[in-house]
């Protein structure tokens, strides 16, 4: 990475294990995409990717396959599972404590978290540095303000096909506008209540709320509560007002009951009691972060070309096989919402 100022970090979590499915397809995808994105927004040299890996038994830098923009740009916080075991008690993966490491650990004036499985869109990338470069003020003080961005869904039926990185690129900027949006506004709670596409914010301000609350261990309100002790004292600022929903979800839940579901019988976890009242600005020690602990920062050194970057017409039938079905879906959807009123108005007319 050339000497340019490092204006964005995105952090994300994972480990090297097969959650839900092709976890390493689609940890890979979003950071391959979100390189090649912001090389098309020309923001490439100002930005980087943190990746705490918590616990893994093989790294995940040693069994990624990235492309070779990621080199230099793409560093991995590692948590040996020493460590990990201890810290994370009966939690199956703290994402507070995986997350402020990567946080602490950064080196970008702003600091964002996105999903591991989250695809970062060029117009983002594009719109928030315009929006550096010329902060309207008197709407959005961005340095002194909590952003958060809800995140739409790539269905389950195009996720799980594990394609190559132009046809998933493809499949997104064709479809992006009729792509479901995940928000928490559909049923009455406020924007931060929703998946998280982007939550971001200054690294002063990380530095001085010491990031998530590493007593949230467990799954659940972790953006919550951020939203609710940083604004007592900054903007909390629905950012998609400014920068769109360019964050798309590549979806690992088959259907909707099984989403409804995520902490049953398909991912059973304990969730984080919500808290509204009494809560610090800050609640972690000076040692957030797990800033004292021995651990490894490695950055990706690219090795290796993989097919997998490129398509064939194997790869493009499965893709139009995957959007056939989801037509299907959709129509069966109309059709099972129109059915009992056309039915009823059949029985008024015969």
């Amino acid at each position: 990475m050339n000497n340019s100022r490092i204006l964005l970090s995105l952090i994300l979590c994972s480990r090297n294990d097969s959650y839900m499915g092709n976890s390493r397809w689609r940890l890979e995808t979003s950071i391959n995409l979100a390189l090649l994105n912001a090389q098309d927004a020309n923001f490439i040299d100002k930005f980087e990717i943190v990746v705490s890996d918590w616990g893994s038994e093989v790294p995940l830098s040693e069994v990624l396959n990235l492309i070779p923009e990621a080199k230099g740009r793409v560093k991995f916080v590692y948590v040996p599972t020493e460590i990990a075991q201890v810290e994370q008690k009966d939690s199956k993966f703290p994402e507070v404590i995986a997350l402020n490491a990567a946080a602490r650990r950064s080196s970008g004036e702003y600091i964002g978290r996105i999903d591991n499985d989250t695809v970062v869109g060029t117009d983002f990338f594009r719109k928030f540095d315009r929006l550096q470069k010329n902060n309207p003020s008197g709407e959005l003080d961005l340095a002194d303000s909590f952003l958060f961005v809800e995140r739409k869904s790539v269905p389950y039926r195009i996720s799980r096909l594990s394609l190559p990185l132009p046809l998933t690129s493809f499949f997104i900027k064709v479809f992006s506008k009729s792509l479901k949006l995940e928000s928490a506004t559909d049923w009455g709670k406020e924007f931060w209540h929703s998946p998280v596409g982007i939550m971001m914010f200054h690294r002063d301000i990380w530095n001085s709320i010491r990031g998530y609350d590493e007593r949230l261990i467990y799954w659940g309100w972790m953006e919550g509560d951020l939203a609710l002790r940083l604004g007592q004292k900054h903007q909390v600022v629905e950012f998609s007002k400014f920068v769109g929903h360019d964050f798309y979800h590549l979806e690992h839940y088959s259907n909707l009951t099984e989403y409804k579901d995520r902490n049953g019988a398909a991912t059973p976890r304990k969730r984080n009691e919500p808290k509204f009242e009494g809560l610090n600005y800050c609640e972690n020690s000076n040692d957030w972060g797990l800033h004292a602990s021995p651990i490894e920062i490695t950055e990706y050194r690219f090795s290796k070309f993989s097919r997998s970057f490129c398509s064939t017409p194997f790869d493009f039938v499965r893709l139009l096989i995957g959007i056939a079905l989801l037509i299907k879906d959709k129509v069966r959807e109309v059709c099972s919402n129109i059915y009992p009123k056309f039915r009823i108005f059949l029985g008024r007319i015969t």
